[in-house]
């Protein structure tokens, strides 16, 4: 992490504009979702938006400045909960237009990025991962991507201040067992796609990849959440990942999107 998070986020966004796209009240609402994105990323690009805001804690409104790595930084961390995801079509399409102030509302909401603890996780990540992430290699893998390099770039310096502590020299090998295990992936999740359960799996013959067609990273956002929570009880009762009721899961829809 984070190499590849812009090509799993570009993929989730793909998945969340063609749901729009044959969704009859989001796609009459924003019909040209696709193009909306890429103008609101090419203005961003050419300069940074400058919008007046207005803190509800304060009488006068303050000026912001959005910069195109943060906006879509910041879309990208909407993805991992269907509920959030939900208005980023209405999001995309009232920056396209010069408005941000939907995006401005969610964006200083708490959100994921509010509730993680960031030391812990660059200790993690600056020993485990960064130190294999090649700078050069990372920007042409993100190359044309909408999301770009932002998010390497950042971790990396981060990483480059951060103390790190040493990890075992077979630290990278696949993880192999024939015990019993569960594994959940969200079909629309845009930082561990399904693919990473499949390759997980491939080494755990024992094991069991359930994909959520509906979720984002968590799922947060559809109905029946408790879904996942009989299967893994279940899961336990058994002890055997492999005869599972997970009928379930395709009944976990995500909410309405957000239209106005």
């Amino acid at each position: 992490m984070p190499l590849h998070h812009s090509e799993s986020a570009a993929r989730a966004m793909d998945l969340l504009f063609g749901e729009c796209e044959q969704d009859a009240t989001c796609h009459a609402a924003f019909p040209q979702i696709r193009d909306d994105w890429k103008n609101v990323l090419t203005q961003l690009e050419k300069q940074p938006a400058r919008v007046e805001y207005s803190p509800p804690d304060k009488a006068t409104p303050t000026t912001v400045e959005i910069q195109r790595g943060v906006f879509a930084e910041k879309i990208r961390s909407w993805m991992y909960g269907r509920d959030k995801a939900a208005r980023i079509p209405l999001i995309v399409h009232h920056a396209a237009t010069g408005d941000f102030a939907p995006f401005l509302q969610q964006a200083i909401a708490p959100s994921i990025p509010d509730f993680v603890a960031d030391g812990m996780y660059l200790s993690v990540t600056c020993a485990e991962d960064v130190p294999f992430i090649n700078q050069e290699e990372a920007a042409k893998l993100n190359a044309g991507n909408p999301f770009g390099n932002y998010r390497v770039f950042q971790q990396m310096r981060a990483c480059g201040m951060w103390p790190r502590g040493e990890i075992p020299p077979d630290f990278l090998e696949p993880v192999s067992s024939n015990a019993p295990v569960l594994i959940f992936s969200g079909n629309l999740d845009p930082v561990t796609p399904p693919k990473y359960g499949e390759e997980v799996a491939r080494h755990l013959p024992n094991s069991r990849h359930v994909v959520i067609p509906e979720a984002g990273h968590g799922v947060d956002g559809l109905n029946d959440s408790g879904c996942i929570d009989r299967i893994a009880i279940e899961f336990l009762d058994k002890g055997d990942a492999k005869n599972l009721d997970v009928s379930c899961v395709a009944r976990m829809a995500r909410p309405p999107f957000a239209t106005e």
